[in-house]
């Protein structure tokens, strides 16, 4: 028996080992970690009860004491490290050292998970494995971390093809999301699809939007720089369902419009139009008016009722050459605090915009949210072509150029009591209930439409406008960010030095010191 004691101890060290390699790097083989483990716990035991005298007599020596010693601290240095790791994980806080925080959830998407209406369960389908596993398992950890809404599991399609084939997954990395009776997929596990299918799943209703047309507006299907295709897309990705309107055609605003967008009219609106655009607007509805320089499209009267001014000129910005860009295209950076433009931290562009601003009207609660820089002005006769700053004819800046117009809508009976009626009266009828009717101009169209879509804030500060329009104020916020390209562009002379030191001088001093070394050696 003690001949099989030292054979024992060495099996028991060896299985105990393979035991928990098999449990770090194939956790889905459990049952053989688990019989390795058993198999080494019996040749443990077996070895101390037959060679236990001789396990006295070693633990007795200095060595041996030694070692505990050693064992001892080892052991308190893994407790504070797994104290450490404790507070870690019940303190999480992240560090994202990127450009863009790419590895940081956008506010938009903490603002939508943060108030899901209702449990949200994500299916992810990769196989064991994939390295993409890794990076969802790490996205959607920032999510569980927002809410307790959203529970997340993972199905292997080799290894699960019944619960694959249930789902009606053909594709590895497509995600299941499933809330109340809604479910969607996404085949790339990216935020910006996961956010946006979050808001798929959970919103029952798809609230509509209306772009204008008849009137050479930019039309939502062009995708050619000058078109608004993006647009629409990105309203479409946050759930929007967006359709174009001809008013012409339907004499009114269709009921169901949530959003009237009217996007760079270069033909004045008829009469009929306006008066249909403006009942809509007085029955609690959302407008969206974007107005390019050099176009009259008939609404300056409708406007002036409506508590905005909108001036036939040109914002000219002679430090937009410092960034850029032509001193027609001012870059925006002073942003009043309003819903639409809280979140907002970026700059936005025009390639062409006019001032707009707020006229003082009773009844009417007016606000100018984007104003140019202070060295800017509105060039009056910017026909001409000579364009100079003129006291008295052109305006100064800070420059308007945006304006929201909003106004109170009574609808229902009378608030005020019937003159018979006492106010504790249970049959006095309740006071009707109030409504806003929201009308936002800008004065251009141009920042939103493909060729700018994408540059600084100018998709943001659209997309805000129409989710505050659209009283979706989950919306309103900053979209997921994208990885930014970043190269590095050196100069003729900053290339050389870099070829130089690289290439040629760090590696010869390496070299040099080895030969100086080989030589003094070869010398003893």
């Amino acid at each position: 028996m003690k001949g099989l004691a030292p054979i024992a101890g060495w099996t028991a060290l060896i299985l105990g080992f393979a035991a928990l390699i098999v449990y770090l790097f194939l956790p889905e083989l459990t049952l053989w970690s688990l019989t390795f483990a058993a198999v080494a716990g019996l040749n443990a035991v077996f070895f101390f009860v037959v060679a236990r005298q001789n396990v006295i007599r070693s633990l007795k020596t200095r060595t041996a004491l030694y070692g505990m010693n050693a064992s001892v601290v080892i052991l308190v240095f893994l407790g504070i490290l797994i104290f450490i790791n404790i507070l870690t994980y019940r303190h999480k806080f992240r560090w994202d050292l990127t450009e863009t925080s790419v590895y940081t959830l956008a506010p938009q998407t903490q603002k939508i998970a943060a108030h899901l209406p209702r449990k949200v369960k994500m299916t992810a389908f990769f196989e064991t494995g994939n390295p993409r596993r890794n990076e969802f398992q790490r996205l959607a950890d920032g999510y569980k971390e927002l809410t307790d809404k959203i529970e997340v599991a993972f199905v292997d399609p080799i290894r699960q093809p019944a619960v694959t084939k249930r789902y009606g997954v053909t594709t590895f990395g497509t995600v299941v999301l499933e809330s109340g009776k809604q479910e969607t997929k996404i085949k790339q596990a990216t935020e910006e699809n996961l956010t946006n299918a979050l808001l798929q799943v959970t919103r029952d209703q798809q609230k509509k939007i209306y772009f204008l047309s008849g009137h050479k507006e930019k039309s939502i299907e062009d995708k050619e720089k000058n078109g608004y295709s993006q647009a629409k897309q990105s309203l479409e990705r946050d759930h929007y369902k967006v359709e174009q309107l001809l008013l012409l055609q339907t004499g009114r605003v269709p009921e169901d419009a949530d959003v009237l967008i009217i996007n760079g009219p270069e033909k004045a609106l008829q009469e009929s139009e306006i008066a249909a655009v403006e009942a809509y607007l007085n029955q609690g509805g959302a407008v969206l008016l974007l107005l390019d320089p050099q176009q009259d499209a008939g609404l300056t009267p409708f406007l002036e009722r409506w508590g905005v001014d909108i001036r036939d000129d040109m914002v000219i910005d002679p430090l937009a050459k410092l960034f850029g860009s032509d001193y027609t295209t001012p870059i925006v950076s002073q942003i009043a605090d309003h819903p639409i433009t809280r979140e907002m931290s970026q700059q936005t562009i025009y390639p062409m915009v006019r001032s707009v601003s707020a006229i003082t009207t009773e009844g009417l609660e007016t606000t100018e949210i984007l104003f140019s820089g202070p060295k800017s002005w509105a060039e009056k006769e910017y026909r001409s072509g000579k364009v100079k700053f003129d006291p008295g004819i052109d305006l100064q800046g800070p420059v308007s150029v945006a304006v929201v117009s909003s106004k109170e809508i009574k609808s229902g009976n009378s608030a005020e009591p019937k003159p018979d009626a006492s106010p504790d009266d249970p049959k006095s009828e309740p006071p009707a209930p109030v409504n806003k009717a929201h009308l936002v101009v800008v004065g251009d169209s141009g920042f939103a439409d493909n060729q700018y879509f994408s540059l600084y804030g100018n998709g943001d500060f659209f997309l805000n406008t129409a989710s505050w329009l659209a009283k979706e104020e989950n919306l309103i916020s900053i979209r997921p960010r994208t990885r930014k390209w970043s190269p590095i562009t050196l100069t003729e002379t900053q290339g050389k030095l870099t070829f130089m030191l690289g290439i040629i001088a760090f590696p010869g001093l390496v070299i040099l010191a080895g030969l100086r070394v080989w030589w003094k050696r070869r010398s003893l």
